[in-house]
């Protein structure tokens, strides 16, 4: 039986590349968390002010950051093919995506928004905001969603 990466190390290092790539994603924001001068921070603290509903959305998009940080570890148990419960990991897969439609309430108004700036501009933004999430989803896919090891 063929597998997939990770017995031959020139497989491996584009993951780990990647997996430290999306570490500082992770980490930033992480960071804009706890920054008191994060955009984020004072966009809900603005609109909290209004309206108490966006507590809601802030909640959300806390757990989208906590959740989030399961992406580089996830990358990194795929490239380096660390055995782990796969029950666990296919909820988390299931879980992240959920809470990646709903836990991203300013990055939604921020590509809205470039909508009315220019087509371009809106692809553009949605290509900064997606596509570096691509291969942690598939890494995400191929480690939960592999057949288990039968233990000989």
């Amino acid at each position: 039986m063929r597998r997939v990466c990770h017995n031959n190390p020139m497989k491996k290092w584009p993951w780990l590349i990647y997996g430290f790539f999306i570490t500082t994603m992770a980490m930033g924001a992480l960071l804009d968390l706890f920054s008191s001068e994060s955009v984020l921070k004072m966009y809900y603290t603005i609109l909290i002010g209004f309206n108490k509903f966006y507590v809601i959305l802030l909640i959300l998009n806390i757990i989208s950051i906590l959740v989030g940080l399961t992406a580089p570890l996830v990358v990194f148990l795929y490239a380096f093919d660390i055995k782990s419960s796969l029950k666990f990991w296919k909820t988390l897969f299931w879980i992240r995506i959920a809470i990646d439609l709903v836990g991203h309430h300013y990055d939604l108004l921020t590509i809205k928004s470039s909508f009315f700036q220019s087509l371009p501009y809106a692809l553009a933004c949605m290509g900064v905001f997606f596509i570096p999430l691509i291969p942690s989803y598939l890494a995400h896919y191929f480690y939960a969603f592999r057949k288990p090891s039968k233990i000989a």
